[in-house]
């Protein structure tokens, strides 16, 4: 998951970044609105985390500029403003949350697991490792490139996805997968499998396919 904060607190800012790359996530710093800006025009985040108060661009007009080029990055506001109609302002301007300062960290990372979990249901994908599989599109999304799937590939990494770390026998991916009630005399699963193992390892050097000798495949990932 990445996550891109900006806050011109460094102390704040410096304590985020530690924490979230201690549970796990990639994290990109900023201090101000104009960096910010720009580096959402050239890299994809799962969130972002945005202080009201920025240097340059200020965090409410950042989080319009952002929805106005309908990108729907999920972001979570940051501010030391307590008003009722603050927060409403910054819910109108696009954001998807509002923290107040102080805060402790727990309620941070509570609040990014909860809109991560719903924007990932609303886009219908599942992630593994960098990658998304879109569900509706077929779509498989690397940190450098957008591969559509075929058809029977999309349906075979999908039950990779859902059964990752089980050993899969090629009669229950038969079943399963393809539907059939026997063992072809094709050997259609073994390219099928060959094809998006080869496909996957391209795009990103892993291998998430093993062969289990005797007993089918095992796939792999964080």
């Amino acid at each position: 998951m990445k996550i891109l904060i900006v806050e011109d607190e460094k102390k704040i800012a410096n304590s985020l970044k530690k924490n979230f790359n201690d549970e796990g996530f990639k994290t990109t710093l900023c201090y101000d609105g104009a960096t910010a800006l720009d580096i959402v025009s050239k890299e994809k985040f799962d969130l972002i985390l945005l202080d009201w108060r920025l240097p340059k661009v200020t965090g409410i007009n950042v989080c319009k500029r952002i929805r106005s080029a309908n990108n729907q990055t999920p972001i979570i506001l940051l501010t030391a403003l307590t008003n009722l109609t603050n927060k409403v302002e910054a819910l109108n301007c696009g954001a998807d949350d509002y923290v107040t300062k102080p805060f402790s960290f727990e309620e941070v990372l509570a609040r990014v697991n909860a809109i991560i979990r719903r924007d990932k249901f609303s886009k219908n994908v599942i992630e593994f490792n960098n990658l998304s599989l879109n569900l509706i599109t077929h779509i498989l999304e690397t940190e450098t490139e957008s591969i559509k799937l075929p058809e029977m590939e999309f349906e075979l990494l999908k039950y990779f996805l859902e059964n990752r770390e089980e050993i899969i026998s090629r009669e229950t991916l038969c079943e399963d997968v393809w539907k059939l009630k026997f063992s072809p005399s094709t050997n259609v699963v073994d390219v099928t499998v060959k094809h998006l193992r080869n496909k996957l390892e391209e795009c990103t050097g892993n291998k998430f396919i093993k062969s289990v000798y005797g007993e089918g495949y095992l796939f792999i990932s964080n």
